[in-house]
């Protein structure tokens, strides 16, 4: 069988979590069927880097399309790929995808939380607009959370039994490191001082990643929690990285905080693992593979008790209403307090990582692939 995927983000320079979902995903669905091959179709020029290049059944492959306007790339150029490729099923796995496949399509939604975040902006409704064509005309829908798959039922009117829950595993590089000086390497490159305590968290302009609360919340601790632990942010992106300094240096003029852009992939392990806590508490996801990252790394999570994040975190980390600056502050001050406290997220962790597997991911994919070519 031949695959034809949306892999634009796979590729991208700046790789966020759909992109490093589908190489952990396809690296194990090719795996698992060497007889398959997947066409990843792409935009890049020049492939500086392709992490599914072991394997050998999965081929990257550039298409363009001149003077691209209205979305053309995906609507025109992407189908008439995979219909020339003579590709059994098409997967668009980033919420959308073109109104005509002309083969057989599988789209995956992560979640619905533009509705939540600018529900009148015009690009909203455009967007909820390709979704809902994307989800009456897939042949199956995949998502990764039971709640999202709940909001595209009672939103698009879409039958139960076309939506299949995938739940996503860790990203396969994250893993716990112990080497102290490793460690200390990763500490440093990012701006904290040598064997400094830190809370690490993702930070980002879009207001859903709720930045400016964990700023708020970090610099309301006591003066003496935060000279012992300090404030680590990363994948904050220029100009709303200036504004975050800003607000952190108007109320902590001393320092103790250090935002940056986007981290290394390859640094994210170390920092994770030396990390007091990884501070999550999003506004909403459609899963919060963060959560199951900080698992990983044996680091204690602080997340949201809303939409999909008590779904993955079940009973293994702090879970804070987070729009409430003071909960989350007292989160902050437990961990950092708390030894026995920590010893337990930890362990717990481990223990709810045996949940989410990327085979077992692979296997239900790969099924639902199958089922719709």
């Amino acid at each position: 069988m031949r695959v034809a995927v949306d892999a634009r983000t796979v590729y991208s320079p700046a790789r966020r979590g759909t992109g490093k979902n589908l190489i952990d995903l396809y690296r194990r669905i090719a795996r698992l069927h060497p007889d398959w091959e997947f066409l990843m179709f792409h935009r890049q020029e020049r492939l500086t880097d392709n992490p599914l290049s072991t394997e050998a059944n999965v081929v990257p492959k550039a298409v363009e399309i001149k003077g691209d306007r209205w979305n053309l790339w995906e609507q025109v150029r992407l189908p008439a790929a995979a219909r020339l490729a003579k590709a059994a099923v098409l997967h668009s796995p980033a919420n959308t995808a073109p109104r005509v496949p002309l083969v057989p399509l599988v789209m995956t939604v992560h979640d619905l939380l533009p509705l939540d975040t600018f529900p009148d902006a015009p690009e909203t409704n455009a967007w909820a607009g390709n979704v809902a064509r994307g989800t009456r005309i897939a042949r199956r829908i995949i998502t990764p959370s039971a709640y999202t798959k709940g909001r595209i039922v009672v939103r698009f009117d879409v039958a139960p039994e076309k939506i299949v829950v995938n739940h996503w595993a860790p990203d396969g590089t994250c893993r716990r490191v112990k080497d102290p000086i490793l460690i200390d390497e990763a500490r440093r490159r990012y701006g904290l001082r040598s064997g400094q305590q830190y809370v690490f968290g993702f930070g980002a302009a879009d207001p859903r990643k709720n930045t400016r609360r964990i700023i708020e919340a970090w610099t309301a601790l006591a003066p003496s929690v935060r000279a012992r632990l300090a404030l680590l942010l990363v994948g904050i992106q220029e100009p709303f990285l200036t504004e975050a300094r800003d607000l952190a240096r108007a109320l902590v003029p001393e320092g103790g905080w250090s935002l940056m852009p986007f981290a290394e992939e390859a640094d994210l392990p170390a920092l994770m693992s030396g990390a007091t806590a990884l501070c999550y508490p999003s506004l909403g996801e459609g899963f919060g593979l963060p959560v199951l990252d900080g698992f990983a790394c044996g680091t204690p999570v602080i997340t949201s008790n809303s939409t999909s994040l008590p779904e993955v975190a079940g009973d293994a980390a702090l879970l804070v209403d987070p729009t409430d600056v003071a909960a989350l502050g007292k989160a902050l001050e437990r961990v950092a307090a708390d030894a026995e406290l920590c010893n337990d997220l930890r362990a717990r962790g481990f223990e709810r990582l045996r949940a989410f597997s990327w085979d077992r991911c692979a296997e239900t994919a790969a099924a639902v692939l199958s089922e719709a070519a």
